[in-house]
């Protein structure tokens, strides 16, 4: 709501205030009194096009200001769109003229013409003879309707719009499916096709992050068993690694701890070492005896990964996806199945939902 107007030294009046209530305001006065001088000011202020004559007389600026409630949720919106204050209560809305040049300001900050435009569309619309009027735009009457509405207005609207969206949805469903004996036949047989093709495969999510783990290290497994068999001999499998002096290193501290007994943690210390080593030598030799295999295992994990490939190229990006897609063909050919019931019913549901409507 326009709360005031607040002009000076803009053509013939030098200042003017102008206070309006809620309801209708009326501006009267003879030919002559400045009646349309204020209305061209709310023009100015919002944005209209400012002559440099409209300057008074011996004044060096002109000076249009409005202010209005900002009770309305969208205009609060806006202006944190754009990064301007948000005064409690109220918006205000300034564009001073001055020869060659003029400022708009919203808030109290300098806006751009564009950002002006915006904020305005919300705040007022002018209805003249020669103005762009929204109430002569079709597609902005039940904005209007519903706006004038209110609160009262928003359960059944909602309802109504959920029901239409729910229409359309349904009948998108049934021009989308609708189709000849020849082409359901051609959609069956693919669908069964692709199905099957799946189901053969029988793949289980994550399966193929497995067995590419385990391409990997059966593709690299001479540089893998090189670089444990490097470790295992460092770290003490063949004499002159770290377990032989590791050992003799508990032998000599427990000698010398006999005669200090300050040494006796470090003894432990070491002692400790040499058993976490020895665990460590016994799994690397597991690790190492279980990378033994043979030709005829690489080539089925290789298969199966290729396989699965094949699956993700044609139907996802991931075996969830592919799993998620046999889901939808077993619905599909189901529906293809029961073709004249599923249509049947989908009439139905557009028909009751449109007379809902």
């Amino acid at each position: 709501m326009l709360l005031s107007l607040h002009v000076k030294n803009l053509a013939l009046i030098e200042e003017a205030e102008v206070e309006f209530a809620p309801g209708l305001n009326i501006l009267t006065g003879e030919t002559g009194a400045g009646k349309s001088i204020l209305l061209g000011s709310v023009n100015l202020a919002l944005g209209a096009k400012a002559d440099k004559d409209l300057i008074r007389r011996g004044a060096e600026y002109a000076l249009a200001e409005l202010t209005f409630s900002d009770d309305d949720e969208r205009i609060r919106e806006k202006l944190s769109e754009m990064e301007l204050p948000c005064e409690e209560g109220a918006v205000t809305i300034s564009r001073r003229l001055q020869t060659g040049r003029s400022v708009s300001r919203i808030n109290g900050e300098t806006v751009s013409a564009r950002q002006l435009k915006e904020l305005s569309e919300l705040l007022l619309d002018i209805h003249g003879q020669h103005e762009h009027q929204s109430l002569l735009h079709k597609k902005k009457h039940l904005e209007i309707l519903d706006a004038y509405a209110g609160e009262e207005i928003l359960t059944p609207l909602k309802k109504v719009r959920e029901l239409f969206h729910e229409k359309n949805r349904i009948w998108n469903e049934i021009t989308g499916q609708e189709m000849d004996e020849a082409k359901r036949k051609r959609e069956t047989e693919l669908a069964l096709f692709e199905f099957d093709e799946i189901e053969q495969a029988a793949p289980i999510a994550g399966e193929d992050e497995e067995l590419e783990s385990k391409y990997r290290r059966m593709a690299n497994s001479r540089k893998i068993g090189e670089s444990l068999g490097a470790c295992y001999r460092f770290s003490g499998g063949e004499e002159e690694g770290a377990s032989f002096f590791v050992s003799r290193a508990v032998r000599e501290l427990s000698q010398a701890a006999v005669y200090d007994d300050g040494l006796r943690g470090l003894s432990e210390q070491i002692t400790e070492i040499e058993s976490l080593l020895n665990d460590f030598n016994r799994e690397l030799s597991d690790y190492l005896a279980d990378m033994e295999f043979d030709g005829a295992d690489f080539a089925a994990v290789e298969e199966r990964l290729n396989s699965l490939n094949h699956l993700k190229e044609k139907y996802g990006k991931t075996i969830e996806e592919v799993l998620a897609y046999k889901e939808e063909l077993s619905e599909k050919i189901e529906k293809l199945n029961d073709y004249e019931s599923y249509m049947a019913l989908l009439k139905k549901k557009y028909d009751e939902t449109e007379k809902r409507l």
